[in-house]
């Protein structure tokens, strides 16, 4: 089986890895059924863009990859239709809140984690600096590894920090998904990569195929495909990014 990741809005997508398809920070809901962030400038109600694919989509799921709780991650619809009964991997000061939703199987990852031949190692980011980042909450990325398949690493929220320079250096990954959107509080923060993060990391990861992800689906998220596209061209980094549409499935090596 390919490894491949369906992209299919946001951070929500499905990656097909050792024969097994894990499904990332499911938001499932409908156009316009969640509410609009709050604190930002806008109050357009959320998600802005349509799921690709049919809710039958998801029955045929191994695991839940979950990166944090906020609702365009983990919202109403994805609690109410996902399978209670597969494994859900996420950060340990979410395990209770998952468990308390009803589902069944919910393995904490506090550090590493082996499951079904793949070596999950989790690594704590900062959603944002100072007050506002302590507010928001902490959120998880996770490093996915097996001897023959190679290796990917999914961010969450997070923003570049020193740490995640390191995990690059150390990990030094075959694919990295990237959720690069350069969300905004009203105050003037970014609690989420920006588009110069992306330049950062390719000068430290040369050889990581990177994934961008999280655009134009929420109501405070202002970098738009055709600015990154830009972005990309002006820094010739078009060869190290891609960057898929809703719906569209990568083969990723």
């Amino acid at each position: 089986m390919p490894i491949s990741l369906h992209h299919l809005r946001h951070a929500t997508s499905i990656l097909t890895f050792n024969q097994k398809r894990i499904l990332i920070d499911p938001m499932l809901g409908d156009v316009g059924e969640l509410a609009p962030v709050p604190f930002t400038w806008n109050y357009r109600k959320n998600p802005l863009t349509p799921l690709p694919v049919a809710l039958n989509s998801f029955e045929h799921i191994d695991a839940i990859l979950l990166t944090h709780r906020h609702f365009d991650h983990w919202d109403k619809k994805a609690i109410a239709i996902l399978n209670k009964n597969i494994p859900v991997f996420c950060q340990p000061r979410d395990a209770r809140a998952v468990q308390s939703a009803g589902f069944i199987n919910v393995i904490a990852v506090e550090d590493s984690y082996e499951w079904q031949g793949i070596h999950i190692k989790r690594i704590q980011g900062s959603h944002a600096p100072g007050l506002t980042g302590r507010l928001l909450g902490p959120v998880s990325s996770f490093f996915l590894h097996t001897a023959t398949e190679g290796s990917i690493f999914i961010l969450s929220d997070c923003i570049f920090t020193p740490t995640i320079a390191q995990a690059f250096r150390e990990l030094m990954p075959e694919v990295a998904i990237l959720n690069v959107a350069e969300a905004e509080m009203m105050w003037g923060t970014i609690i989420t990569m920006k588009r110069e993060d992306i330049a950062r990391i390719a000068n430290i990861s040369p050889r990581t195929k990177l994934v961008v992800v999280h655009l134009e689906t929420i109501n405070h998220c202002k970098l738009s495909r055709a600015q990154l596209t830009d972005y990309l061209k002006e820094q010739q980094l078009e060869h190290a990014v891609t960057m898929p549409n809703d719906g569209e499935t990568l083969l990723l090596y």
